[in-house]
């Protein structure tokens, strides 16, 4: 967040990494979200949108490795047309009510750059460093312990990170930003 003076606040700073990122995974991909999700976590995609036949990919934050019948959230662009994202919940095997975004910010044969910062209330998705979209949480958040990407994408890096609380950080931080970005693509 930024102050009148063009700052960014402490709290966007302050992040550290909860587990090894997964770097040019195969797809489809099912990965494991080590301790499970927390308020403050903050999941990066990178890669690159295929430029094939296929018209879609999707991210899926998942309450279990082989469980995909309980998807807390489904971030699914779509090329059809010309083309949205829709967003939906998965509870036993059976899905909500889509949530349709009717703008795309991908492009075939393009990079993407996707974060997913969890808080208690909701997914906020950042794509390419804009904020897209907000998913409010329809099950407990708490309980997904997997991501799991499939479609025409190819993922060359996926981190984790958690917001350190400010207690936390120790006397004398050097303060820095910390971008929503890995290794270069």
């Amino acid at each position: 967040m930024q102050s009148e003076s063009g700052h960014v606040g402490i709290e966007e700073r302050a992040f550290r990494e909860t587990q090894d990122p997964y770097i040019n995974p195969p797809i489809p991909f099912t990965g494991r979200i080590e301790g499970g999700l927390q308020d403050g976590h903050k999941v990066t995609v990178m890669g690159r949108v295929l430029s094939t036949d296929e018209n879609r990919f999707q991210v899926d934050f998942q309450m279990g490795i082989s469980d995909t019948n309980n998807v807390a959230f489904h971030f699914n662009p779509r090329f059809e047309g010309s083309g949205c994202v829709v967003c939906n919940t998965m509870q036993l095997g059976n899905w909500g009510p889509e949530e349709k975004k009717m703008q795309m910010p991908f492009q075939k044969g393009s990079l993407f750059e996707i974060c997913f910062k969890v808080d208690s209330s909701s997914f906020k998705v950042t794509v390419n460093r804009s904020l897209f979209l907000d998913y409010a949480h329809r099950v407990p958040f708490d309980q997904v312990n997997a991501i799991s990407i499939g479609g025409c994408v190819h993922v060359s890096y996926i981190s984790f990170q958690v917001r350190l609380h400010l207690a936390l950080v120790p006397r004398g931080w050097v303060w820095g930003p910390v971008p929503c970005a890995g290794p270069a693509v």
